[in-house]
Order: C-alpha cells, then structure tokens, then sequence
C-alpha cells in the first residue's frame, strides 16, 4: 500500500498537474460511504477556486438497475462517467463541463458549467481495473469499511432517513465495502493514500 501522505501533498501535487497537464487533468478521490470524499473534494475545490458544482461526484450516475437489491458493480452506470472523462480529456478541451445525470430516484437530466482547470471526480468504488488510464492523480481515503459505514448511517439519521435506508448500511453497504476491500484493493491502485480526517 501506498504511504499515507497529507493533504498538503495532494494539493500540491494537483497544482503541479494544472500547470504542467497539456489536458484537463482528471483527479479521483475514492473511499468506502461516510468516509469524507465529499468534504475533501470541496475542500480541494475551494483551494483550487473552483465552484462546488464543478466537482462531479457518482451519485450523479446510477444505473437503471440501482436499488437494494443491486449487485455491488449494478448501482452506477460506468459508461456515462467514463463519456465524461473521454469528452473532458480531449485535447482541444471542450468549453464547458457538460454530462448528463441519472439519480438515485431515476431522474435524468444534463448538468452544465464552465470547464474548471482540474476535473475532480468523487465516489465509492471509483478504483477498479476497468478505471485505471482515466485518472491523472487517484486518491484513496483511508477508512475501514465499518467505521465509515457508522459515520455515513449517523450522519444519515441527522439528514432524517427512513428506517429501512439506515438498514441498508448494516445489510449491504458496509459488507459490499468489505468485499470491495477483499476484491479490488483499492489503496493499491491509488496514488495517494490519505488518512480520513
């Protein structure tokens, strides 16, 4: 496993890619549910001066066949976020950050906003073979599956979840976590490994 190394790294080592990139560079921030892929991406958002809206996360992908009773690989629509990596690292770059979305609730639609210099692309299980040429910089958050599944189902509660989706961190998202832990590894395809904060 990578070393863990600091956010600091990270940002500089995300300065460096904007500066040097002859593309929009895409960076990969990865992590099991409730382990602060959200907040790290706003915060490196935020230092980078980009808009939270130009920070594109999974949730924005489901599939058709997402739901409880989904298959660990079933609940995102792999080929929409790899469209957008494809369009985003063309060289020209085009003008504007443009994809379209499904939600969890089977909502389509297309998001639109100005290029931002860096791509940053947040969510579970992000790492896999099929992902590994789509990332210039791939970060894992290091967190075991059981406490980031604990914190994601309080912070769930806060939001007012009904009982049966808070059962789902105990029935399925926390074991997938495990499995996904055993099967892929993902702190290996990482290039960097931070500690969850």
């Amino acid at each position: 496993m990578n070393r863990p190394t600091t956010y600091q790294e990270l940002l500089t080592r995300t300065r460096a890619l904007i500066e040097t990139s002859h593309r929009v560079p895409v960076i990969g921030i990865s992590g099991h549910g409730g382990s602060g892929k959200s907040t790290l991406s706003e915060r490196i958002a935020a230092d980078l001066e980009l808009t939270a809206d130009q920070v594109v996360p999974t949730d924005c992908f489901y599939a058709t066949s997402c739901g409880p009773d989904a298959g660990m690989w079933e609940q995102h629509d792999w080929s929409m976020l790899e469209a957008l990596v494809k369009d985003v690292r063309r060289i020209p770059a085009p003008d504007r950050l443009r994809y379209e979305y499904r939600w969890w609730s089977g909502e389509t639609g297309v998001e639109e906003q100005p290029m931002p210099p860096v791509l940053i692309i947040e969510g579970i299980r992000l790492f896999q073979e099929r992902t590994r040429d789509w990332f210039d910089l791939a970060v894992w958050i290091d967190m075991n599956p059981l406490a980031a599944g604990a914190r994601a189902r309080a912070r769930n509660v806060l939001q007012g979840d009904d009982q049966s989706e808070l059962d789902l961190w105990n029935t399925k998202w926390i074991p997938e976590g495990h499995q996904y832990e055993a099967e892929v590894d993902p702190a290996r395809l990482a290039d960097l490994v931070l500690p969850a904060e």
